[in-house]
């Protein structure tokens, strides 16, 4: 993954967008967009596809990535979002976190959504339980609340 601050005159009115023949991008959104956020900049999050973080990975290992290759990873992503032709301004900061540890091997609670210990009343939700991603936490948090309300309701 990767911010890029943009300078405060470049403005697009899109708020994300997916790539659909990237090996390198999966989607990019405008983090600057969000509500609350500050308007001084144009900041994207650039999520790279899962080939890229597996070839990255293959290439490092799963320990802390060094600056070399973080930095390195920050800058192929920035390219190929400036292959998108936008008009985009030279970045003043780029960087790339989260290798390795953001690609789950496997999915905990696939089938379940999340994982539940009925004699606690704990349930447990992340994007780990499902895909690693953000829509991968949503769906874990809907079925962990789920299953916490149908212990509400027996009350």
């Amino acid at each position: 993954m990767e911010y890029v601050s943009l300078p405060t005159i470049f403005e697009i009115p899109i708020q994300g967008f997916s790539f659909k023949s990237s090996k390198v991008l999966h989607r990019a959104f405008c983090d600057s967009s969000k509500p609350g956020r500050s308007r001084n900049s144009e900041r994207w999050v650039l999520h790279s596809t899962a080939e890229y973080a597996q070839d990255v990975i293959a290439q490092t290992g799963l320990q802390k990535p060094s600056s070399a290759t973080l930095t390195k990873v920050a800058e192929e992503l920035f390219q190929e979002f400036l292959s998108t032709k936008l008009s985009i301004p030279q970045a003043f900061f780029k960087k790339a976190h989260r290798w390795g540890s953001a690609f789950p091997a496997i999915s905990v609670a696939e089938n379940e959504k999340c994982l539940w210990d009925a004699k606690k009343r704990l349930a447990v939700c992340g994007d780990f339980c499902v895909s690693p991603n953000v829509e991968g936490a949503i769906i874990s948090g809907l079925a962990a609340a789920a299953k916490c309300s149908e212990v509400l309701c027996r009350l």
